[in-house]
């Protein structure tokens, strides 16, 4: 019996040695891997931080940055149309104005070295010295193509050919008319009349003080020729459908030392220095 107790002895300590370890495993914590704890970082990180990773996402940046930017170069770039709008009709009155007071000072000096030659003596009227009985006339002399209130029915400029269907110079201006009496808006020798072959049908055209030449088409009776004085408010003709017309009308053009100008400032310009003398009148 004795030689079994040691044997016995042995057994019972490797048992309770290998029960002991395997308590022991279980409560000490077990290590999680690497990979395994990088993976469980990274998604709770991304959790937490998910609006702060996606507004740092390049390319959400990017398209912020555009938007924003689109929008500050769609209100610039409205500004600078609209100052450039500004600018362009405040060159554009600023012609305008200058082209009137040209028309009118042109129109003012022929009108007083006309009247030195027609009279002697007294120094030229101005538009600021002149007298009522001097105003008087010098409103005499000046008239309007068309007795009853002017209509324009096609401007000055480039348009759309109305029987040809192009876009074409239009050098005049079309008042509505139909079988009126027209007049000379000016004194003046006839330069020209007859038929235009372009379209223009009868026509007189109408030298005032080698300065201005007025032109009157589409008529339907003429009656001066080539060569014989006129004055202001005289019946030149009557206007008509002649040439290439779609209607009864007036076609006016006015030229200034050669170069077409627009009848329509010419115009206002006369009625407002009519306008002028009738108010001297009355004072």
């Amino acid at each position: 019996m004795k030689p079994k107790a040691p044997k016995i002895i042995c057994l019972f300590f490797l048992f309770g040695s290998l029960f002991l370890k395997a308590q022991f495993n279980t409560l000490l914590p077990v290590a999680p891997k690497k990979s395994e704890m990088k993976h469980n970082s990274e998604y709770h990180q991304a959790e937490m931080n998910r609006e702060e990773k996606g507004l740092s996402n390049p390319k959400l940046k990017k398209i912020w940055k555009n938007l924003f930017v689109s929008d500050k170069n769609e209100k610039l770039k409205s500004e600078i149309d609209s100052l450039k709008n500004k600018m362009t009709e405040f060159e554009k009155n600023s012609r305008r104005k200058e082209n009137y007071q040209k028309i009118k000072d042109s129109i003012w000096l022929q009108m007083q070295l006309q009247w030195r030659q027609n009279t002697s003596g007294p120094p030229i009227p101005t538009e600021t010295t002149a007298s009522a009985k001097e105003m008087r006339a010098l409103s005499e002399r000046i008239s309007l193509p068309l007795k009853n209130s002017m209509s324009i029915s096609s401007p000055f400029g480039f348009r759309i050919h109305p029987i040809f269907g192009i876009r074409k110079m239009h050098n005049g201006i079309d008042i509505k008319a139909t079988y009126e009496k027209v007049y000379s808006v000016l004194d003046g020798v006839v330069s020209a009349a007859g038929w235009d072959p372009k379209g223009g049908g009868n026509y007189i055209k109408i030298n005032h003080f080698n300065r201005f030449e007025t032109a009157y088409l589409h008529l339907s009776e003429m009656y001066y020729k080539v060569g014989e004085r006129v004055r202001a408010g005289f019946i030149i003709g009557k206007s008509g459908n002649s040439g290439n017309s779609t209607g009864p009308h007036l076609h006016f053009a006015v030229k200034e030392c050669g170069r077409l100008i627009n009848p329509d400032h010419f115009l206002k310009e006369l009625m407002n220095i009519k306008h002028l003398n009738i108010n001297k009148n009355t004072l």
